[in-house]
């Protein structure tokens, strides 16, 4: 709209000016035009002065030339007197006019005039100025036209969005946005609905999440009061057996709250890494052993081949806690009897750690999320294999990515399909 009111301001302005250059210059041409014929009737009149009858003939001229241009012509003798005069002085603005008469070369008499200043305007420049107003008109209306047009176009795509906007806030996760015909409003709209896709699956997870840690936290606690009551009732007896069941259960608990603390403490502010040198060849054989409880309860082999002197410069408790991480997942996604194998290797100022398993493998769309805090994939990958529940709150690949990315590696999914899923993590090598 503001632009639409600067185009016509301007055009105003470029009529006015171009109003008065045209009517200055019209001016100028008719004054010089009327100046010619001036002169020429000087030339006509000394040629008929010097003839005997030449005062007679010269006045039927200065008839003319007053009746053509439409005011007064005298005809002025050298001594001051008036040969010859016709017409009356205009009213209003006039232009004088002198054009000396010459017969052989010495000035005989004086041709005057007294003219209108603006004669021509009468015609010419009225006419003008109406074309001129009715091509500006048209431009105005050509200019409102185009620019509501344009306008329309401009903030379609933009309605549409903040309508979709609307329709997100208002709780229809499933809004929106379309977009437009040009970039600007395709990018806008992409942006917009990935922003929503994400708010989207973050909602589907914070669901997902508080479904998932009522189950896990509800279940050790559910084992551990039954644990407990069952002693008070004599039903179990309270030995080591009875307190070890219970301690499992509560280690259990205990397990799901840390996992959730660790992500808030590594989501809230940077871990503060404490890097040195970690002996692979020697890290990860312990973790194996640590996990073998669980490698047990899963009936599986646990495949560790790490060269020696496979250093890696990194946080030590933070590398064995993501390794640790990673290595349970592979365990608890592979099928009774199944291989995990564990390699290392450096390769230039890297170690490169591959850890692969054999189940079920992750659906490509889930590929992309496998590392968001409380993801699970789909069902096959989402439940464990041996006893078909959910695998967990899904929060350890998200705390293995933090920590390893507080001491400059990462991890990936590097393959994965129907026969099983292999990570890779990397680290910074010890001494670059």
């Amino acid at each position: 709209m503001l632009m639409g009111v600067a185009v016509i301001a301007v055009l105003l302005l470029v009529g006015i000016v171009v109003n008065r250059v045209v009517s200055n210059s019209y001016e100028t041409v008719l004054t010089s035009q009327q100046q010619q014929r001036l002169d020429d009737a000087a030339v006509t009149l000394a040629d008929r002065l010097a003839r005997p009858v030449g005062l007679a003939r010269a006045q039927a001229l200065v008839v003319r030339v007053a009746n053509a241009l439409g005011g007064e012509i005298r005809v002025i003798g050298i001594d001051g007197t008036t040969l010859a005069a016709f017409g009356r002085p205009p009213d209003g603005d006039r232009t004088h006019y002198e054009t000396p008469i010459e017969l052989d070369g010495e000035v005989v008499a004086t041709l005057e005039a007294d003219l209108p200043a603006r004669a021509g305007d009468r015609g010419f420049l009225p006419l003008f100025n109406v074309t001129l107003a009715v091509a500006g008109l048209v431009s105005v209306l050509g200019i409102v036209f185009v620019s509501t047009s344009i306008a329309g176009r401009l903030t379609r795509p933009l309605r549409d969005v903040a309508v979709a906007a609307r329709r997100l806030e208002a709780g229809e996760s499933s809004a929106r946005a379309t977009g437009g015909d040009d970039r600007e409003s395709t990018e806008l709209a992409e942006a917009f609905n990935a922003m929503a896709d994400r708010l989207e699956r973050s909602e589907m997870l914070r669901r997902r999440a508080a479904s998932d840690i009522a189950h896990d936290l509800a279940t050790p606690a559910t084992v551990l009061e039954s644990q407990l009551q069952a002693m008070i009732d004599g039903v179990v007896p309270t030995d080591t057996a009875g307190l070890e069941a219970a301690r499992s259960a509560a280690a259990a608990l205990g397990g799901v709250v840390a996992d959730i603390d660790d992500l808030a403490r590594a989501e809230a502010a940077p871990l503060q890494a404490r890097p040195a040198a970690v002996d692979l060849s020697v890290a990860v054989p312990e973790i194996a052993l640590a996990l073998d409880g669980l490698r047990r309860d899963r009936s599986a082999r646990l495949d560790v081949i790490v060269p020696p002197g496979t250093v890696a410069w990194a946080d030590p408790g933070h590398l064995a806690r993501a390794l640790r991480n990673v290595v349970a997942n592979a365990l608890t996604h592979s099928p009774v009897g199944g291989i995990v194998t564990v390699t290392a290797e450096r390769v230039g100022g890297v170690v490169r750690i591959h850890i692969a398993d054999q189940g079920p493998g992750i659906a490509p769309d889930d590929v992309a999320h496998v590392f968001e805090r409380f993801y699970r994939a789909d069902a096959s990958r989402a439940t464990d294999p041996m006893t078909g529940r959910p695998t967990g709150l899904g929060l350890g690949l998200t705390i293995a990515r933090e920590l390893l990315s507080a001491s400059g590696g990462r991890i990936a999914v590097e393959r994965t399909g129907p026969d099983g899923t292999t990570f890779v993590l990397e680290v910074p090598a010890a001494g670059g």
